[in-house]
């Protein structure tokens, strides 16, 4: 199969499953996990598939609004190394609990003051967000008040929800005050969109022919209702029989559908344009060490076709907020008025934006708000996509995991090294050494070292596995019956104090356990991200581990544990 091939290969099994893992890609089409994340880079940049941390899921859909591509690269600039290390303060959202742990570790080492947008990532001067249940109660009011004036007080709910507190408190808040007005209304399906348009497409899809007396469509943000609508109309539903409500009007988008007045006639608008220049100063509070109020409450409006054209004006190209309005109806919790700097204070020379949805239009907004805002101020804002961040940070902590291994390695060692990227770094580390002896079943370790005359280097030979790069297989195992190292650099998928060490693969592990028995000492290449996780295929008992080299997001209590049983814990610090 060539390249080109395989690449087409990788798009169709991403359209059919909308996500695929590297692991899963790999295995399929029989090749290295690097070579895949090398394709999906390619894909990626090609527009082809949008690469996300640990694979690659569907670009943006047709129909739903995509920037230029130079207004694109404008807005988010690809990292080099850690953004943590090139701001002054930070302004992000909680996207999932890994991400956050790496993140507050880089923050907290770096004493760099955090605003957090939307949603708390735990250690913040303030969380700038609007009341999502308080909202959600307003538009499921006015919602309800709107059924018993149409359609004889009937209200049949779809909720296109996501899993986050926030937007959960919108979907609640949204029942209440649907309730509220109309007892008997009530929600019917309530769904995870995955906040993806084609998810919240296919999802209305499905639930609309199985539930057609469905009325309502309750959206926690303009992507997922986007895919509404465009399954509204290709379904072919009345416009007067289903409304579609967002939550968000974020954009051009909605404010033109909501105009449009069919499927669309109320939306909770958050204002994105008022929210930009809240996190600007409360991001510059923070820097100057002012206090914050802890919950910084942004306002809202619902808003329908008659009164959107009061907060926002249509322009040749966009809405463009009416600012004399906003002053006069809505209450702001800090001054957003800022045109040039004011003597006395100190001012951020980078503000760092941390997005965890690129494609979506209240992110884009959001970014260009604060970057015109900061412009006369002579701040810089730096924007990156959580999951390209993600990648770029794991990748760094696993360069200094196999940093520290390598220091380990002295000469006249005889060392075992497993397959695995981790230890593909540490071959590079080991490729200047002198009088070390390695034996291994990676392909890509033994071809790091392979030019090196001043080590042996010694292949179990095997089964050639493509997707890991890897050596299997009885004669694999029996190679590692004839010989004993001083020291084996372990890699698996996952570590937990009950089930111990495992892997996804489970024709890696016959070798895996082989390896453990002719080490005589047996380090464990782990970063934080493996621990809590339990694959397919148990390989060893914790306590099989001497030393464990992992990196500063490992949570103080695994370390502890982990001492417990006898195992030494060394901490790589990027």
């Amino acid at each position: 199969m060539s390249v080109g091939e395989r690449r087409e290969q990788i798009v169709s099994f991403v359209e059919e499953r909308g996500f695929m893992s590297v692991k899963e890609l790999s295995h399929l089409c029989d090749v290295s996990q690097m070579t895949i994340r090398r394709d999906l880079t390619w894909l990626d940049e090609h527009e082809r598939v949008r690469r996300v941390y640990g694979g690659a899921t569907l670009p943006q859909p047709s129909g739903t609004p995509v920037p230029a591509p130079e207004d694109r690269d404008r807005l988010f600039l690809k990292p080099e190394g850690s953004l943590v290390d090139r701001v002054d303060v930070l302004i992000a959202p909680s996207v999932d609990p890994s991400y956050d742990r790496i993140l507050l570790d880089r923050v907290e080492k770096r004493n760099i003051p955090i605003v957090a947008e939307s949603l708390s990532i735990g250690c913040e001067e303030a969380v700038v967000s609007v009341d999502n249940h308080g909202a959600g109660m307003a538009l499921g009011r006015w919602v309800g008040h709107f059924a018993q004036e149409h359609w004889g007080g009937q209200a049949l709910a779809l909720d296109l929800s996501y899993r986050l507190t926030n937007t959960q408190a919108r979907s609640h808040g949204f029942l209440a005050g649907l309730t509220e007005v109309l007892p008997s209304g009530q929600v019917i399906l309530s769904i995870n969109a995955q906040s993806q348009f084609k998810t919240a497409y296919d999802l209305t899809t499905d639930a609309l022919t199985v539930h057609p007396n469905i009325n309502v469509i309750f959206a926690i943000n303009d992507t997922t209702a986007w895919g509404a609508i465009q399954a509204c109309r290709d379904l072919g539903r009345d416009p007067e029989s289903l409304l579609v409500v967002p939550f968000g009007l974020e954009g051009d988008t909605l404010r033109n559908a909501l105009m449009s007045g069919q499927y669309c006639k109320v939306g909770l608008a958050m204002f994105p344009e008022i929210v930009g220049r809240v996190c600007v100063e409360a991001a510059i509070q923070a820097y100057n060490g002012l206090p914050l109020a802890r919950q910084m409450v942004t306002p809202y409006a619902v808003l329908t076709t008659a009164t959107l054209p009061e907060f926002y004006t249509q322009g040749e190209e966009t809405w463009r907020i009416n600012w004399d309005t906003v002053r006069d109806r809505l209450s702001i919790p800090l001054g957003i008025e800022r045109t040039t700097r004011k003597k006395g204070v100190a001012y951020p020379g980078r503000i760092g934006f941390i997005i965890p949805f690129r494609e979506h239009e209240w992110y884009r907004n959001l970014i260009s708000c604060m970057r015109n805002y900061v412009a006369p101020l002579g701040i810089e804002l730096e924007t990156v996509d959580a999951d390209r961040s993600m990648r770029s940070e794991m990748d760094l902590r696993r360069r200094e995991i196999a940093h520290v291994a390598a220091d380990m390695v002295s000469p006249g060692d005889v060392i075992l090294i497993d397959a695995g990227q981790v230890t593909t770094y540490l071959a590079e580390r080991l490729a200047q050494k002198k009088d070390i002896t390695v034996i291994t079943n990676s392909l890509d370790v033994s071809h790091v070292l392979k030019d090196n005359p001043d080590i042996a280097l010694i292949s179990t030979g095997g089964l050639v596995r493509p997707s890991t790069q890897s050596l299997i297989g009885h004669t694999a195992e029996l190679a590692l019956r004839e010989l004993r190292a001083d020291k084996l650099f372990l890699t698996v998928t996952g570590i937990t104090l009950g089930f111990g060490l495992s892997h996804t693969d489970m024709a890696e592990v016959p070798v895996k356990q082989a390896m453990l028995r002719a080490a005589r000492e047996v380090v464990l290449l782990a970063d934080h991200a493996v621990f809590g996780q339990e694959s397919v295929a148990q390989v060893a008992p914790t306590e099989a581990v001497h030393r464990v080299i992992t990196d500063e997001a490992l949570p103080a209590s695994v370390r502890l544990e982990l001492k417990k049983l006898g195992i030494e814990v060394v901490v790589a610090r990027v």
